[in-house]
Order: C-alpha cells, then structure tokens, then sequence
C-alpha cells in the first residue's frame, strides 16, 4: 500500500497541476473549437513552465545534496525550491497573458498560484504546510471558477476533482509526511489563491 501512496504523492505533485488544469481547460467547451496547434501551445507551455523549469534546479540540488529527496521533506530545505516555481508561475502567468492573450481572468488564475507559492513558502518557515494539497486546492479552484464564469456545471468535474484531493491528502497522511492540519491547510490556502482572483477579474 506505501508503494501505492507514493505513486499517488508523484502523479499528483504540485509541479504537474497547472497542466493537468491546461488540459482541463483546453477540452472545455470556450476552447475546444479553437485550432488544434494553439491548444498544444498552451498544454506545452504550460508544461514547460510550471513543470521542467522548477524541476531542474531541485534537481541539481539534490544532486548537490542540498537536499534530501524530491518531494523535499524536510521544510528546511523547501524555501529555494519554492521561490524558483514562484518565479516560473510568473513568467508562465505572462506567457497565458502576453503570448495566448487569454481571457484576464484566467491569467489572475496563475498569479493566484504564483501568490499561493509565497503565502505557502511563508508558512513554511515556521509550520509544514502541504504543498501536494496546496497544488491540488489550486486545481479546485480553478476548475471550480473556471466553470462558475463560464457557465459551466461543475459537478462532474469537482466530483473526480474532490476525490483525488481526497486521495492525495490521504496519501501525505499515510506516509506520514503532513499531519491533517497540515493538508488542511495546504487544500485552503490554494483553492482561494485560485478560485477568488479567477471570481474578482
């Protein structure tokens, strides 16, 4: 089962949840028409830089030995790690905006998850938040306003949304990396980062 746990904690990490709601996005009915090529520009992308550009530093660091794992477990050594995917959600927040001329507010979308890094990194300092369920919360979020401005009913969607927040929050737990309090927390601080500047703009 701890095999299985860890295969959750990996598929669902918080480097990878920007393009899972790409994905999401680029197959729903406001996108779905446009040409083939633009939608895998932007899952691409997305990909790149909310993904491979954060990886590679952690990468190098644990090389280095700076730190221990790749899920970086000790919040000791999270503070860089975390301010580099900062800086990548916001060149990726200008590539929606200056390259794909999204709509604005899916575009205040990736700033939300940029804000969430730091208000996570923050918070790190002094309490081990999860950053899993920071990622997924952020997912939530935007699935959740995403289908409020567009008309869309949710309730397909949040129900495999909600079930595998479920999953991964579980998951954390089991592996005893976060407390409840902690995945808790992590769950909020992103679905608000997300869904209320996805709401306001």
């Amino acid at each position: 089962m701890k095999i299985f746990y860890k295969a959750i904690t990996l598929i669902f990490q918080p480097l990878l949840m920007p393009t899972f709601g790409m994905i999401i996005l680029m197959n729903m009915t406001f996108f779905v028409g446009l040409p083939p090529l633009w939608r895998w520009i932007s899952i691409i992308g997305t990909f790149i830089f909310t993904a491979v550009l954060p990886a590679i530093p952690i990468l190098v660091m644990l090389r280095k030995g700076e730190i221990n794992d790749l899920f970086i477990s000790k919040k000791e050594e999270r503070t860089m790690p975390y301010l580099i995917s900062f800086l990548a959600y916001v060149f990726w927040s200008m590539f929606m905006w200056r390259t794909l001329q999204f709509p604005m507010f899916i575009v205040a979308m990736g700033i939300g998850s940029a804000i969430s890094i730091i208000a996570i990194t923050v918070i790190n300092l002094k309490w081990k938040i999860s950053a899993h369920l920071g990622g997924v919360g952020g997912l939530t979020g935007a699935v959740f306003g995403v289908c409020y401005r567009m008309a869309i009913n949710p309730l397909p969607f949040l129900i495999v949304i909600l079930a595998i927040s479920a999953l991964v929050a579980l998951a954390r737990m089991e592996l005893k990396a976060h407390s409840p309090g902690q995945v808790l927390a992590g769950f909020v601080v992103g679905f608000l980062a997300v869904f209320l500047p996805c709401i306001f703009f």
